[in-house]
């Protein structure tokens, strides 16, 4: 019985991975063939794709009565995305960041962090405060393609135009990515509440762990492969849109068809962590670079926070 639930888990997160990667590789070409810059392209279809599996998982997670583990997912993966996922590309190649995000994609996740932070002083995510971070996440990227259509960031070269047969291909791509990421997510939701109550976990600890690191996986695959192929912008643009919409549109849609109940004070940590995780991503795009070394310590750090997120006591 025990070894169902870890099959479940692990197949689960295959489908994830896979099917995240046929949603960003669909949406990716169809974004080059409108002659996308590549940093929107990593704000908003690269991210959106990576996004995916913490929206079906989150949701998967509220419909079975753990929105402990929902709120889990997200603040993890946004701590994961920051920490784990920039910090392993940081490794591969030294980061150079694009200083236009100062002003815009950086405060918008500060802001979008704080939201979460005031949102649950009431215990949680009500329909209507869902509703606000949704509003939030289409005004943004409503101006993220506006900025794009006024020709706004390096555009890319020599992009062939895709003939009609191939379009086709690209959508049935992103179609079949979805339906294979919505099979995948109730698996692996599946096999983490049935892992935490085998450990004796709590479902938040498992969500900032378990479950956070296995939707994070696309965003670590796209960020470190995107290092090493030297599209930094790309990178750091999936990173920081996958934070934004995993508070605007993950969190807002969960909460729209299912309130979220923080019934774990511990969760307070995850949220405090995650806007201190913003914070050091805000320094770190004014400096205009991330290194190597700094890779370490983002690493170390997030090794440190997974410790001591499991120690009993911790939160208020």
């Amino acid at each position: 019985m025990g070894l169902l639930f870890v099959i479940s888990l692990l197949i689960g997160l295959v489908m994830l991975v896979i099917g995240a990667e046929m949603l960003v590789r669909g949406g990716g070409q169809l974004a080059l063939a409108l002659r996308v810059p590549a940093l929107v392209v990593g704000l908003t279809i690269v991210a959106f794709g990576t996004s995916t599996p913490e929206l079906c998982v989150s949701l998967a997670a509220a419909f079975r009565a753990s929105t402990d583990m929902a709120l889990a997912n997200v603040n993890g993966s946004n701590i994961a995305n920051i920490a784990l996922v920039l910090g392993a590309a940081a490794l591969v190649s030294p980061l150079k960041v694009e200083r236009t995000l100062i002003w815009r994609e950086v405060p918008v996740c500060i802001v979008l962090q704080l939201a979460v932070a005031v949102a649950c002083l009431g215990r949680g995510v009500s329909q209507l405060e869902g509703l606000i971070l949704l509003i939030m996440g289409v005004a943004y990227n409503g101006w993220i393609l506006r900025e794009a259509m006024r020709g706004r960031g390096p555009r890319p070269d020599d992009v062939e135009e895709l003939e009609k047969k191939q379009l086709f291909a690209y959508l049935a791509m992103l179609v079949v990515g979805l339906v294979i990421l919505v099979i995948g997510a109730g698996l692996f939701v599946d096999g983490a509440v049935k892992f935490a109550g085998k450990l004796g976990m709590s479902p938040r600890y498992v969500g900032v762990t378990v479950v956070a690191l296995g939707t994070s996986a696309p965003e670590v695959v796209t960020a470190v492969v995107s290092a090493y192929r030297g599209q930094v912008e790309l990178a750091v643009g999936n990173s920081l849109g996958s934070n934004i919409l995993n508070i605007s549109m993950v969190l807002g849609i969960t909460a729209m068809i299912k309130p979220i109940e923080m019934t774990d004070p511990s969760a307070w940590m995850d949220i405090w962590v995650a806007f201190f995780a913003t914070l050091v991503m805000a320094v770190v795009v004014i400096r205009g670079r991330l290194s190597r070394f700094d890779g370490v310590i983002l690493i170390a750090g997030y090794l440190l926070y997974i410790f001591l997120a499991g120690q009993p006591g911790v939160g208020p």
